[in-house]
């Protein structure tokens, strides 16, 4: 039997395996002492006959996670394919399936929108902002992509991006080119996670510093080793759990973070008791919240400057944003400047704007753009 007649009958087994599994619960729960319906009592409306029946079938199928994971993990060896949510490359690379959606133009008009009217609202206090669009790691990564197509598409949309910013004035540094460069030296992103590694943070803090629209700072700072990590990766959930995924192939990847301390001979040394405000704020998504990354260490080393980061893991890059912008003790304690990280995927994304945030960013499209 050849490869491809055995991935055809795989995509065709799985499916009766498992649903002929369920229907098997099923039909051990309906003909068991008493059926069913009868124990699970409540109100349909409440939703308690739900959770009844739910209660019911975790015990009926004990060895259901096991199951799925099992079912996860053939699915990938005999198919190369995974659950929704994710995307199968080459050689265990897995790539969010967020990353195919393309933005409209009504989307990048919205975003950009919002954009112009932080950048107003900073500059009303004197800071100004600098954007750090980040590329997507199926376009940084496209040898190992499972869509040469849309790897272009994303490039595509990432500098239409950078063109957009321009076109209304906002200062962007050009994180791809930085991180496509130290990728044929080190990863930059993890093979099994959204996220990018150490190393790629680095790459970015380091075009920020060259790109010529942050001055350097007066602080130096020294890198110390944080503790080595072993990071099983975001998107492995979508293929099968944790114990299953490094028996195919997708085990944990390890990764060194870092910190950013003071140097002795920074302003006022060691013992310095007056320490000056900080006049550079970070603002973005987990790419700058989790300190596995270690971004704002990063910035801290290449700029020489203190970072307060106020980005947040899970709300995209919106959300962390109008947070700052509006926590009243920003306008008393004004930054000098604002950093902010934009992963270019969350540009089709409509789960990005909230209800209250898509009025706002509609009504300053009509007055900015």
């Amino acid at each position: 039997m050849n490869t491809q007649r055995l991935l055809s009958l795989s995509r065709l087994i799985l499916p009766i395996a498992f649903f002929g599994y369920g229907g098997f619960v099923n039909y051990e729960i309906l003909t068991g002492d008493r059926v069913a319906m009868d124990r699970a009592e409540g109100s349909l409306i409440k939703g308690e006959v739900s959770a009844s029946l739910g209660s019911q079938y975790a015990r009926a199928m004990p060895h259901r996670e096991p199951a799925v994971a099992w079912l996860g993990a053939a699915r990938y060896l005999l198919a190369g394919e995974g659950r929704d949510g994710v995307m199968v490359g080459q050689d265990g690379w897995l790539f969010t399936d967020e990353e195919l959606v393309l933005a409209t133009e009504a989307d990048m008009d919205r975003v950009v929108s919002e954009i112009v009217a932080a950048q107003a609202r900073l500059q009303a206090m004197g800071s100004r902002l600098v954007l750090m669009p980040l590329p997507a790691k199926i376009d940084v990564y496209r040898d190992h992509a499972p869509d040469q197509e849309l790897a272009r598409a994303m490039e595509a949309q990432y500098d239409r991006f950078l063109e957009r910013l321009a076109a209304v004035s906002i200062d962007a540094v050009d994180t791809r080119t930085a991180l496509i460069e130290a990728a044929a030296r080190t990863p930059v992103f993890l093979q099994r996670d959204t996220h990018w590694t150490p190393d790629g943070a680095m790459a970015v803090a380091a075009a920020v510093a060259e790109s010529g629209l942050v001055p350097s700072g007066e602080t130096s700072f020294v890198e110390r080793d944080g503790e080595p990590q072993e990071i099983t990766g975001d998107l492995v959930s979508f293929v099968t759990d944790e114990a299953m995924a490094p028996r195919i192939g997708l085990g944990p990847e390890k990764i060194l973070p870092f910190v950013a301390e003071a140097s002795e001979d920074a302003a006022g040394g060691i013992f310095a008791t007056d320490a000056p405000l900080v006049g550079t704020y970070l603002v973005g998504t987990s790419y700058s919240a989790n300190e596995s990354w270690s971004f704002a260490p990063a910035l801290m080393l290449a700029l020489e400057r203190d970072v307060l980061n106020f980005a947040e893991q899970g709300r995209g890059p919106v959300r962390p944003m109008r947070v700052m912008l509006d926590d009243p003790s920003l306008t008393q304690n004004p930054p000098e400047l604002v950093l902010w990280e934009f992963p270019i995927r969350y540009l089709g994304d409509p789960s990005i704007w909230p209800d209250d945030l898509r009025a706002d960013a509609d009504a300053a499209l009509q007055g900015s753009l």
